[in-house]
């Protein structure tokens, strides 16, 4: 479980610069650097969709799919807490785990 610092501001689950999120998945099964990698779980928030309500959570289950990671273990995030970037993003590969390392 880790806490996510989020610069997406347009997501759904954005709130504070925190996710309010229960888990996420980072996307990126051959990422060798950061930019390969998106949160599969970025939602655009959009006129009529309301934000999320919650606060963000400190200890968020993190699963990754950048199995070429220092901190992926088993498919999961082992990193005490994540960057997650994509300034105005409209889709889920426009953003990225800026904590990626390879």
């Amino acid at each position: 479980m880790a806490h996510i610092d989020c610069t997406v501001t347009n997501c759904y689950y954005n709130k504070n610069h925190g996710c309010s999120a229960s888990s996420i998945e980072v996307d990126g099964r051959s990422a060798e650097r950061s930019r390969l990698t998106s949160c599969g779980t970025f939602i655009e928030q959009r006129p009529g969709i309301r934000s999320s309500v919650s606060e963000p959570k400190s200890d968020t289950y993190i699963k990754c799919d950048a199995v070429k990671c220092i901190y992926n273990r088993s498919e999961r995030c082992n990193a005490e807490g994540i960057l997650v970037n994509g300034h105005n993003a409209e889709v889920p590969e426009e953003t990225c785990c800026n904590t990626f390392k390879s």
